[in-house]
């Protein structure tokens, strides 16, 4: 059986349909608030906050006949939000993340989606690859750099992602994605970075690469970077949007964020870069590109 805790996010519910899609498993997912899904045969839904001890204590309990499969998205996730509230922030992605570890039976393979904020900036270019050390900016940053600790010294495993982005599948609670694509449909500009690079992959594809890991007989790496082959600004993504929608592509306006910076409450790296060859390495693939 698959546990998606925090199933009800954009990364969440992408898994779950990756697991569907791909496997023949059951699926128990987590959220705090329910959102209104059709129900469904393989899936089951647990009201779960991480924070709630006695939540978590009832979780567990419940599963502790089952043979899991984890993925554990729940997290404090806002670089600006973490900053407003570190403590909060810390509760979430570090001491309730530890409790549930620790509490959690017969976990077959566990995955932790991690970030490239632990890396930092990116110096000439730089692909970061999975060894190189950690020098995040930022406490949201910092936070998931301990959380990965955590969870490699329980002996699981940590995908680290870039900015993801695709059409939300949670009733009610747009993506960016989707607030692009309304934007621009209705004829209107959208403002975008030109000069912040990622190495940016869609939610459905980061879901899949998910999934086929723990579905690998063979051992699998402790830290592995999940991302695409090009370094992509948010100005190029909004590009393919518009391309795939068929609308203007000069509704789409470049701006730099070199001085403005200050949009934000926390620092953040200009750009952030990964490497995916031990990806593409471990699960024989050639080129990984964003598909929206």
């Amino acid at each position: 059986m698959y546990l998606i805790v925090g199933g009800a996010g954009y990364l969440g519910t992408n898994l779950i349909e990756a697991v569907l899609e791909k496997t023949d498993e059951a699926v128990c997912a987590t959220a705090r608030n329910i959102p209104p899904f059709p129900p469904t045969s393989r899936i089951c839904w647990e009201a779960c906050d991480i924070e709630d001890r006695d939540s978590v204590d009832r979780l567990a309990d419940k599963l502790a006949g089952e043979s899991l499969k984890v993925v554990v998205c729940a997290a404090f996730h806002h670089p600006d939000a973490v900053q407003q509230q570190p403590r909060k922030a810390w509760n979430v992605n570090v001491t309730s993340l530890s409790y549930l570890l620790n509490r959690l039976e017969n976990v077959k393979r566990l995955f932790y989606p991690s970030t490239d904020s632990v890396y930092g900036e990116s110096e000439g270019g730089h692909h970061f690859q999975e060894g190189d050390k950690t020098t995040p900016v930022n406490i949201y940053g910092r936070q998931k750099t301990v959380a990965e600790q955590l969870v490699n010294g329980y002996g699981y495993n940590v995908a680290r992602f870039p900015f993801l982005i695709g059409p939300s599948l949670v009733p009610g609670k747009p993506h960016f994605y989707d607030r692009i694509a309304e934007t621009i449909l209705r004829g209107e500009p959208m403002e975008m970075f030109q000069d912040s690079y990622r190495s940016t992959l869609s939610f459905a594809s980061a879901a899949r690469f998910v999934v086929d890991l723990i579905e690998m007989v063979a051992p699998v790496p402790q830290i592995i970077n999940i991302c695409g082959d090009d370094d992509l600004s948010k100005y190029d993504v909004g590009l393919m949007i518009a391309r795939k929608l068929n609308v203007p592509k000069d509704l789409i306006v470049p701006i730099s964020i070199s001085g403005k910076q200050g949009i934000f409450e926390t620092a953040r790296a200009q750009s952030t870069l990964m490497d995916n060859s031990l990806l593409k390495s471990v699960l024989g693939l050639k080129r990984i590109e964003l598909e929206l």
